[in-house]
């Protein structure tokens, strides 16, 4: 306190210089209306600009709220697509008995950590076993195809993606429903190959590749890729896909349950 006492004394002509001017100006602001008029518009200004800047940071952390929301929305939608309900339809004689159950479930996830040049790329997302992940469940993106769960924790997941040297998908063409098989030749992550296409397919480029049903991973009918372009290689068409999925731009994906996988599984098991 002493020190302060000191410092106000040895600075008192300054000090007052300041409140003499502070005072002035208030003066001339409360009094002289042209000056008041500019004053206010100036801190109209200045009021606006932080409301400003205040709205973006609101925004700013509004925003992921928004996105975790409209993913847990767009996973409702998948679920009541066509392609994520199993048909128990029977049809015998006229006599028609239809009916549809889920067989498909859609787990929300965000992205963690993403790789995308590497020969065997991998992406980790932040849900594990106890939201009922499991290891070899599909997953997918709003865009197309992603990737296979290959191993879980409790709370996140590996995913080995479409752009790994160990992955495989069995592929059709939308339109005549042939089908090769898609595998990644660790170059171009925009790029994938389409394989053992039989030599009497017609292709264009263009066509659209979606997945089938013959691998049991994913559900028939979700978004591969486009020819860019084909080639004959031995007995069989290959084709180079431009995919669907950019995969240095993946936020939030979907992992895919599907209800139904273990009763096939069993099944098929039975005659290897």
């Amino acid at each position: 306190m002493r020190d302060l006492f000191a410092f106000i004394g040895k600075h008192s002509f300054i000090l007052l210089f300041f409140v003499l001017q502070i005072v002035s100006f208030i003066l001339i602001i409360n009094f002289n209306e042209p000056q008041k008029t500019r004053m206010g518009v100036v801190s109209n200004a200045f009021q606006g600009r932080i409301y400003s800047v205040t709205q973006k940071i609101t925004r700013y952390f509004w925003l992921d709220f928004a996105n975790q929301r409209l993913v847990a929305e767009n996973a409702k939608l998948y679920e009541n697509q066509g392609f994520s309900k199993f048909d128990h339809s029977i049809n015998v004689s006229r006599v028609t008995d239809t009916a549809y159950s889920q067989q498909y479930e859609y787990i929300p996830a965000k992205v963690l950590n993403n790789s995308s040049n590497k020969p065997n790329n991998f992406i980790t997302i932040n849900k594990g076993w106890k939201h009922g992940i499991a290891k070899n469940m599909s997953v997918i993106c709003p865009s197309g195809i992603v990737g296979i769960v290959v191993r879980t924790s409790k709370n996140f997941s590996l995913i080995m993606t479409v752009l790994n040297s160990q992955f495989r998908v069995s592929t059709k063409f939308k339109n005549s429903g042939y089908y090769g098989s898609l595998l990644w030749n660790g170059e171009n992550y925009k790029i994938a190959t389409l394989e053992e296409i039989p030599l009497h397919v017609i292709i264009n480029v263009g066509d659209t590749l979606v997945t089938n049903s013959y691998s049991n991973l994913f559900p028939s009918g979700i978004m591969v890729g486009t020819i860019e372009s084909f080639y004959q290689k031995d007995n069989f068409f290959s084709a180079n896909v431009l995919l669907s999925t950019d995969f240095k731009r993946i936020d939030y994906v979907y992992v895919v349950k599907d209800l139904y996988k273990e009763e096939r599984e069993i099944l098929e098991n039975q005659v290897q």
